[in-house]
């Protein structure tokens, strides 16, 4: 699977689920349609964002995105300035 499929699937799931749960809200809640629709991006983006904070601590939930995580292509972490950057400390005296 292409790293350009899992981000479109990884961005649909927490669509899917805000509007579900919206719909849920307006079938139980008796909320105007109107209002159910503002909540749909609310509900969307409180997923995403319970999922990723989740995923860094358990990495073994990105299934609730509905797809593994995508990797950063040809990085590596000695590629990355802060691995290149030493520190030194002046000589106390």
């Amino acid at each position: 699977m292409t790293n350009e499929i899992k981000n479109i699937i990884r961005t649909l799931v927490p669509s899917a689920v805000g509007a579900a749960l919206a719909y849920i809200t307006k079938a139980t809640a008796h909320i105007p349609a109107g209002e159910v629709a503002a909540l749909a991006p609310v509900f969307a983006t409180a997923y995403y964002s319970a999922v990723r904070f989740l995923e860094n601590k358990y990495p073994a939930l990105s299934w609730l995105l509905g797809a593994l995580p995508v990797k950063a292509a040809g990085i590596t972490p000695k590629d990355t300035p802060a691995a290149e950057a030493t520190v030194t400390t002046p000589p106390v005296v």
